[in-house]
C-alpha cells in the first residue's frame, strides 16, 4: 500500500530526557522509529513528510521517499526548544498532506504529552477531521493528560486514535502498526 505520512515530532525541552528504556531520549527513539518506518515504506513508493514543534511549528521536510533524505534530517535534527505547541504541530502536518494527491494518508504525532502554548489541540484535531485526514497520537510518557485525551476526544474525529507508549519496544510496535 502506498501512503504519504506526515510525522509531527515533539522537539520540546522534555523531550530530550530519557523515559523508561528509551536512552538517552525520547527524541532519540522518536527518531529511531521514524527511520524504521522509513526504511520499510519508502521502498515501496509511500513518501514521508516531517514537522517539528516546541514553542511553534516548523515544517521540515516535505513529502519525500528518498531514504537518504529522510535519515538525513533525522540526523541533523538536535535543536530542542522550550514549549510545546502540540496544536500547531497537527496543523502543520494535516497542511502538508492537504494537497497530496495520494488517497491514503495519515498523520502520526509523536510527543510526550505536554501542551504549554499554541493552536488548542481540539481545534487542531477538528482541522485534520474536516480535511479527512486520519490522526494517530503516540504520547511517550506513563500516562495521558486528562485535559489533552478530553480535548483529542472531544473533536469527535471518526479516524483519530490516541496511544500511551510507556516503552521502545512499544513505540516500534506502534509504528509498524501504521504499515
Amino acid at each position: 500500500m502506498v501512503r504519504d505520512y506526515s510525522i509531527a515530532l515533539d522537539i520540546s525541552l522534555s523531550m530530550n530526557e530519557p523515559f523508561s528504556d528509551m536512552v538517552p531520549s525520547k527524541l532519540q527513539a522518536s527518531k529511531e522509529v521514524i527511520a524504521l518506518l522509513a526504511q520499510r515504506v519508502t521502498i515501496r513508493g509511500s513518501r514521508i513528510a516531517i514537522t517539528l514543534f516546541h514553542g511553534k511549528s516548523i515544517p521540515l521536510l516535505p513529502p519525500t521517499n528518498d531514504y537518504k533524505t529522510i535519515i538525513r534530517s533525522l540526523t541533523d535534527l538536535d535543536i530542542v526548544g522550550e514549549g510545546s505547541a502540540l496544536g500547531d504541530g497537527i496543523v502543520e502536518a494535516v497542511k502538508i498532506l492537504r494537497f497530496s494527491r495520494s488517497t491514503d494518508k495519515l498523520v502520526v504525532v509523536l510527543t510526550d504529552g505536554g501542551v504549554t502554548e499554541g493552536v488548542p489541540v481540539k481545534a487542531a484535531v477538528l482541522y485534520a477531521k474536516y480535511s479527512s485526514i486520519p490522526l494517530k497520537i503516540m504520547v511517550l510518557n506513563r500516562r495521558i493528560e486528562d485535559g489533552l485525551k478530553n480535548e483529542v476526544e472531544s473533536a469527535g474525529h471518526p479516524n483519530m486514535e490516541i496511544v500511551l507508549v510507556e516503552t521502545k519496544q512499544k513505540l516500534i510496535t506502534e509504528m509498524l502498526r501504521l504499515i
